[in-house]
């Protein structure tokens, strides 16, 4: 709880909001409200305040973010309530604060979900009709057997998005895993070369989900597109720094490659969400000759 002057200025805090905040209370009774407002949302907390001191409403609720004394972002549930004198002179503001801090981090990985199932749904039939064309068989049932398998596959590849938890992998396996949703096993098309690492639960999940979207970006437009296409895939120590691993996913013989002229979900999850889970440096380029993906980071990241 606080309560704020006419000013915004802080005249009463209790513990719980000093704990949130990082401040102690001398130093937050030297603040005003607005000094602690991320600044995205001041407007609209002036907003409301403004309306109270109209006269228009005797409260507000919001939803706004505080930064705290380490730097950090606090999303909080604040409901003020308008205090007055006996004249009805308002006198200040009470203030609940809640943190909803964990919340908003399971808006944000269902805005993240729901988003990445939109754009694998819309893959889906592409996905499909290429596994049917690529698929090779003597009898029907052979043929049936077949798609069967990759169906069971492309499933599983779905799993590894949804799971929260995951299950470890080592990279190959992970490789593997991920790639018979596409391809038949020991197709000649796909090369490896490197030794092999152990990944922790969050490692493979990322790096599962980036190696599908790689894998159907190929399907549809890339090496594995055509039966004359390599796809190079290889682990090991970075050449220039022994404590980095580097993962390099190219592509060849293929299509001539035409950068895309807009930035799609896909591409957020092989470069932005790889970077962040695993602090990685991640490179796309779209070569001509092959669209190659390269990601850079400590083994312990990968053991996360």
């Amino acid at each position: 709880m606080a309560r704020v002057d006419n000013s915004g200025g802080f005249s009463d805090v209790n513990q719980h909001f000093c704990t949130m905040i990082g401040h102690s209370r001398e130093a937050l009774l030297g603040l005003r409200f607005q000094d602690i407002t991320h600044p995205d949302d001041l407007d609209l907390n002036l907003d409301v305040l403004e309306r109270a001191r109209r006269g228009e409403i005797d409260s507000y609720r919001l939803q706004k973010r505080y930064l705290r004394a380490n730097g950090e972002i606090l999303w909080a549930d604040l409901n003020a309530t308008v205090l007055r004198g006996e004249h009805g002179e308002i006198k200040g503001m009470i203030a609940i604060v809640t943190d909803i801090g964990a919340f908003k981090r399971a808006e944000e990985r269902m805005d993240f979900l729901l988003h990445e199932l939109a754009h694998r749904s819309k893959n889906m039939f592409t996905i499909m009709l290429n596994l049917i064309a690529q698929t090779k068989a003597d009898t029907v049932d052979e043929f049936r057997k077949h798609i069967e398998t990759r169906i069971v596959s492309l499933a599983a590849s779905q799993d590894l998005m949804l799971g929260e938890k995951g299950e470890a992998a080592s990279f190959w396996a992970l490789v593997d895993k991920q790639l018979r949703a596409f391809v038949a096993p020991a197709d000649p098309r796909i090369i490896h070369s490197g030794g092999d690492v152990e990944l922790g639960m969050a490692a493979t999940r990322i790096i599962g989900m980036a190696l599908h979207e790689l894998a159907t970006n190929s399907c549809k437009y890339g090496a594995l597109s055509t039966p004359l296409g390599k796809l190079h895939l290889s682990i090991g120590p970075q050449p220039d720094d022994p404590g980095q691993t580097e993962i390099i996913w190219r592509e060849r013989e293929g299509p001539l490659v035409i950068p895309p002229t807009r930035s799609g979900f896909g591409r957020r999850v092989v470069e932005r969400m790889v970077t962040k889970t695993l602090n990685a440096n991640v490179a796309l380029d779209f070569d001509p000759l092959g669209l190659s993906w390269t990601c850079r980071t400590r083994v312990e990241n990968l053991r996360l």
